[in-house]
């Protein structure tokens, strides 16, 4: 399987430490570039965002709905083998569950969380979705699919932006990501 891989060399390498950047759901490597990793880049680190299986320009679009979290650490593992040594590592939202789960079975100089899901799940956050949202909570359970959640720019806004985002930007982000690919 095919995946991709972004990658932002300094001019000058200052740092010893590589960064290896893991995105939450519906993201790809795409969501650090515009911000992370040209920041981290500029400052001497040498970073790496791989879209897992499925995102991005990543393979595996055809299975997205049926790729686990053992599958998204295999692509992790696999991404990690290929660096010249062992990364800082970071995660984003479901990113951040993975890394964690990930440092159950080795040894890093370090990670760092940004809004992770919880090892012990999401359950606080489905049952408020289930106080706002009965109707795509019906949908999610009877689609066998998390799409419901962000079906909409709108819906999406509400879950992952603050109030004061533009709607424009929230909009460009949606059509970004990759929720158009978990309709079915």
């Amino acid at each position: 399987m095919m995946l991709e891989l972004l990658v932002r060399e300094p001019k000058q390498n200052t740092k010893d430490t590589l960064l290896l950047f893991i995105h939450g759901a519906w993201h790809g490597a795409w969501c650090w570039d515009q911000y992370f990793l040209p920041f981290f880049a500029e400052r001497g680190y040498t970073v790496y965002a791989p879209s897992l299986r499925g995102h991005g320009e990543s393979d595996g679009k055809n299975r997205l709905r049926w790729s686990s979290a053992n599958d998204y650490l295999a692509d992790i593992a696999e991404t990690a083998a290929k660096l010249p040594q062992p990364p800082v590592i970071i995660g984003h939202s479901m990113g951040g569950y993975l890394v964690q789960k990930y440092l159950e079975s080795v040894t890093l100089p370090g990670a760092i969380l940004l809004a992770s899901v919880p090892p012990r799940g999401v359950s606080g956050v489905t049952l408020r979705f289930a106080r706002y949202f009965p109707k795509q909570l019906i949908k999610l359970n009877l689609k066998l699919s998390l799409y419901p959640l962000i079906e909409t720019a709108e819906l999406a806004h509400h879950h992952f932006f603050s109030k004061t985002m533009p709607q424009e930007q929230v909009n460009r982000y949606f059509q970004q990501g990759d929720s158009k690919l978990i309709k079915k």
